[in-house]
């Protein structure tokens, strides 16, 4: 415990958990979850999102947790999650 400046003890503050601890934020459930056979690279939310000069490939369903980093990167061959969508051809 700890006094503030009136002199009045306070408990700490409980420390809010962070809601991806141990959960990937590139994908929305654990690859392989998903149809046998399937990769990341043949579903209908994979993105490629250039970024100076490069390719980076991320999950449209997990747009909302994407940086300019490697950690909400997607790699292709991952085993599709159980999210997978097929990609449609045409208009």
């Amino acid at each position: 415990m700890s006094k503030d400046l009136f002199g009045i003890e306070h408990k700490g503050e409980p420390k809010k958990e962070n809601p991806y601890k141990g959960r990937s934020r590139a994908h929305p459930y654990p690859p392989g979850s998903g149809p046998k056979g399937e990769s990341c690279g043949t579903c209908a939310r994979a993105r490629c999102l250039p970024y100076h000069g490069k390719n980076y490939w991320k999950c449209w369903y997990m747009r909302h947790t994407w940086t300019h980093g490697l950690g909400t990167d997607i790699r292709l061959k991952d085993p599709a999650c159980k999210l997978w969508k097929e990609k449609q051809c045409g208009a």
